[in-house]
């Protein structure tokens, strides 16, 4: 079994090197193993190679067959906060609980799951002899978490160990010990939630309490914490006297979580929307149009001898072309419009209350502004102009298909005329 991987995705597995969880990239429909970080390969004590022969049923005890993967991996997509927990299999038969989060992401239009593997080995010890507390304490302290923190529920009292604190830039001595502490660093947008779930826990209606969430630093940033408590001490009718935790930082892995999904909207080059992202924004537009009966018109823009410029002067400068061009229409759009790559040299414009001859009006400035614009390569200017193909709902038709296809044969007009015009 061989995989074939484009530099991007490379360059973010390198990343994923840095992380203390196992990153997997998976094929959602085989359950194919794609790549690894190093990580995974010491949880699994296995090579890179060695691993990407593998599939997730060679190592998930808890699924069984592909009926059962792809019920997986429809629950992924439903819940975007589905953790899965199993038991992983190494080489050797041996045998260790995971917990699995796992995501659905697009490279170069290829879906996978981006799937974050944590040995829970630690902490499956530790709820099995929470009853001893203090050894229990000495081991997270030393070993366990990034942090620990000790409620007193009868006082509201917290014990915030020292870990913790300079995980959130405090000295030893700067925080005080109670529950409004924590409370008040809880991010506003997460703190309604959290209580939430706190509450739950406390009061017996959920077995577990294992969230993620952000928390204020000492500097006012706010960073993203990975917090597991247990209830180690209750009264005689069963109600919350003593909750221990565990707090984790995780707010690395969750910016380079952020970052994938926004490569998944987003082109990297110019920094426009992608064809995917930009194709659900042209449905949610065209429909809006339909049902309000109003004029909605599109352009596909496409940059004139641009392969041309590549041959001569390198992808470099073409890459500089296609951000100038982008540059240039993005600046000059009404607040209304969309601009997105549609691939390649090409720009789909969105012009939602626009008809034909407002759009002409609005390319046509766009094809002025870039004509004007500079590209110099060695202190020489690179002409670089662009045709435009119009087409409008409801003339050209009511679907996506239809309207591209007439912008498309507007566009070839323009090519044909000459390049550099607009033609509706």
């Amino acid at each position: 079994m061989s995989h074939e991987y484009g530099p991007e995705l490379l360059g973010y597995l390198q990343a994923f090197d840095q992380l203390k969880e196992a990153i997997y990239i998976v094929n959602p429909q085989t359950a194919e193993i794609v790549a690894v970080n190093d990580e995974a390969g010491r949880q699994q004590k296995l090579s890179r190679e060695q691993l990407v022969q593998r599939t997730v049923f060679d190592q998930q005890r808890d699924i069984r067959d592909l009926a059962h993967w792809q019920l997986v991996v429809q629950a992924i997509r439903s819940d975007p906060d589905y953790v899965f927990s199993g038991r992983h299999i190494r080489a050797d038969g041996s045998e260790f609980p995971v917990e699995v989060s796992s995501h659905v992401v697009v490279w170069d239009g290829t879906e996978y799951l981006l799937s974050s593997v944590r040995d829970i080995t630690q902490r499956k010890a530790i709820e099995k002899t929470l009853h001893d507390l203090e050894p229990i304490m000495q081991f997270v302290l030393n070993e366990a978490s990034d942090g620990i923190w000790d409620w007193d529920l009868t006082t509201n009292d917290v014990f915030y160990a020292p870990q913790l604190k300079r995980m959130l830039g405090y000295g030893p001595y700067e925080v005080q010990h109670t529950l409004f502490t924590w409370q008040d660093s809880l991010h506003p947008e997460d703190a309604e939630r959290i209580l939430v779930a706190t509450e739950e826990y406390v009061s017996g209606k959920q077995d577990l309490y294992d969230i993620e969430y952000r928390l204020r630093t000492r500097n006012g940033d706010y960073i993203w914490v990975h917090d597991r408590g247990y209830v180690c001490a209750r009264d005689a009718n069963g109600r919350a006297l003593r909750i221990v935790g565990m707090v984790h930082n995780i707010d690395e892995y969750k910016k380079l979580e952020a970052r994938l999904r926004e490569l998944a909207t987003i082109d990297e080059l110019t920094g426009l929307l992608n064809r995917r992202a930009g194709y659900a924004v042209f449905e949610q537009q065209l429909q809006l149009a339909i049902r309000q009966r109003t004029v909605f018109t599109i352009a596909l823009l496409d940059l004139d001898t641009f392969k041309n410029i590549n041959d001569q002067f390198g992808h470099q400068v073409g890459d500089r072309a296609l951000r100038l061009a982008s540059d240039t229409f993005r600046a000059r759009l009404r607040a209304s419009d969309t601009l997105m790559r549609w691939g390649g040299e090409e720009f789909l414009l969105l012009m939602p209350d626009t008809g034909i001859s407002a759009g002409l009006s609005v390319c046509e400035e766009l094809r002025q502004q870039l004509e004007n614009a500079s590209l110099k390569v060695s202190g020489r200017r690179i002409p670089l102009t662009v045709s435009a193909g119009l087409a409008s709902c409801p003339e050209n038709g009511k679907s996506i298909k239809n309207l591209v296809q007439s912008a498309d044969k507007a566009l070839y007009r323009a090519k044909s005329l000459g390049r550099n015009r607009i033609v509706g």
